[in-house]
């Protein structure tokens, strides 16, 4: 039984159904970071012209200023006025607990390549600055 959702903005919560379904919604922080979801196969791309990476390039960069006015638009929204789900916390030293164990699966995930090193070591120093950062960043 699902009765709770995490690891998505709660704007995805409530456009695909997750919100009619789930009673809760876990406002502890991941990473703070939009991966903006573009992932592509290294071999594919390299056959796609150069004009027409371009046009993807541009694409995914529209994307950044849509998601902008997306999360005042929505994520914000729904977490103060949302009647579907009810925001819920996680006390910090439980979640502590797991981001520990998120920094030992990113550990397995660099051994994987050096490829997925370098994503681990982005993802790592990134974590580092939003601590640093404080709120609104992490709490």
């Amino acid at each position: 039984m699902l009765d709770g959702v995490c690891w998505s903005g709660i704007t995805e919560d409530y456009t695909v159904g997750w919100a009619d379904v789930c009673d809760y919604y876990l406002t502890n922080p991941i990473s703070g970071g939009w991966s903006g979801g573009w992932f592509v196969n290294t071999e594919a791309w390299e056959k796609v012209p150069p004009h027409l990476q371009q046009l993807f390039l541009l694409a995914i960069d529209k994307s950044h200023y849509y998601r902008l006015h997306w999360y005042w638009a929505g994520e914000a929204r729904y977490r103060t006025q949302g009647t579907k789900m009810k925001l819920t916390t996680i006390p910090a030293e439980e979640w502590k607990v797991v981001e520990d164990a998120a920094l030992v699966y990113w550990d397995e995930v660099a051994k994987r390549s050096p490829r997925c090193a370098k994503v681990v070591e982005i993802l790592k120093e990134y974590e580092k600055t939003m601590q640093a950062a404080g709120a609104p960043y992490r709490y």
